[in-house]
């Protein structure tokens, strides 16, 4: 039963696990098992990043970066994405990268594009298109065409609506049949 599972969970919390403790505060942000408290969601994350978890770190990232159960902060924000994305978290590395982008000084653009780089070799389908379009932009690096084609390509083909339509457009815009004809196809799945 749920009263059961959230007696585990609990137990689990009490015994300072840090996992449990951020499934604890998820479970509070999203209303699992009829609890629903922002503030109390991030006073676990607060504990579980104390303890290390990775995954709190992203989440207490979001909580400040939106305002969510805290007041918005972005810098606490980007500095908790930082500390996760430093761990490895693909979507930390892309949430981090998307601050970083919209600063929009130069060294902060090529920061972003490493960190969108980063999360996309680690399959994340937004990061990929990301790539994609600093490729197609210039943001962060150079504008290259068949660059930002292959990753739109590849975040596409991870079923990525806005990838799919921009490949499209840059298909239909070579202008030779074959390359309507692929753009027609993914039209039709955007």
């Amino acid at each position: 039963s749920e009263a059961e599972k959230l007696a585990i969970i609990r137990r689990h919390v009490e015994n300072e696990v840090p996992e449990a403790i951020t499934f604890l505060g998820n479970a509070y942000r999203d209303g699992a098992f009829g609890l629903k408290s922002e503030k109390k969601a991030v006073k676990l994350y607060k504990r579980a990043v104390e303890l290390g978890d990775v995954s709190a770190m992203l989440n207490l990232g979001y909580a400040y970066d939106h305002g969510e159960g805290v007041k918005m902060n972005e810098k606490k924000g980007r500095q908790l994405y930082r500390m996760a994305a430093a761990r490895g978290d693909a979507k930390a590395q892309c949430n981090l990268a998307t601050m970083l982008r919209n600063e929009g000084s130069d060294e902060s653009q090529r920061e972003a594009f490493e960190y969108f780089k980063l999360s996309a070799v680690q399959g994340f389908a937004d990061a990929i298109y990301m790539v994609g379009y600093c490729y197609l932009d210039g943001t962060g690096t150079e504008v290259d065409l068949a660059e930002a084609k292959r990753w739109y390509r590849m975040a596409a083909d991870r079923g990525h609506a806005t990838a799919r339509f921009n490949l499209a457009n840059m298909l239909f815009d070579e202008g030779s049949d074959e390359s309507q004809r692929e753009a027609f196809e993914y039209f039709k799945l955007s």
